[in-house]
């Protein structure tokens, strides 16, 4: 064999080296990344939090759950048609009997020639304090299962 032969070799598997090393790096990095951390249901974003993943489930009896009484008793359903959508926690304001939690809301619509086309905007949650859990008076109409009559 030559000395040629022999540093092509050497060459070559020292690039097979590092692409295995990048991919092992990259899987680590995937795979070590947190999901998402689930809130306190006792909290007024866990429940926002809850709301929300039932929305995007479409378990609307569950999500009716986080409803205030009146709402969820007496609203008119809406069907749910929720695309690709994410929700993000911004920020949170508390107060003894009531709080207003804001999210992002990203809805994904198809893809275009140069991706998913994508909307978003700052939406917020308003949550009232029933018998010392919180629950929801107001939600995003992009999160809604009822109808907004005009009156909350």
């Amino acid at each position: 064999m030559s000395d040629a032969d022999r540093r092509s070799r050497i060459t070559l598997l020292v690039l097979i080296a590092g692409v295995v090393i990048v991919v092992v790096l990259s899987l680590i990095a995937v795979f070590a990344r947190g999901g998402t951390t689930e809130r306190d249901a006792g909290t007024p974003e866990g429940v926002v939090q809850r709301y929300a993943q039932a929305v995007v489930d479409g378990d609307v009896p569950t999500a009716l759950t986080y409803l205030v009484p009146e709402l969820a008793d007496s609203c008119e359903r809406v069907p749910v048609t929720v695309e690709d959508l994410r929700v993000t926690l911004l920020e949170t304001t508390e107060r003894d009997d009531s709080a207003r939690v804001s999210v992002l809301v990203v809805t994904v619509y198809g893809s275009g020639p140069l991706g998913a086309d994508e909307y978003e905007s700052e939406e917020a949650f308003e949550l009232v304090r029933v018998e010392g859990d919180w629950l929801i008076d107001t939600a995003p109409w992009q999160l809604a299962v009822c109808i907004d009559d005009g009156t909350r």
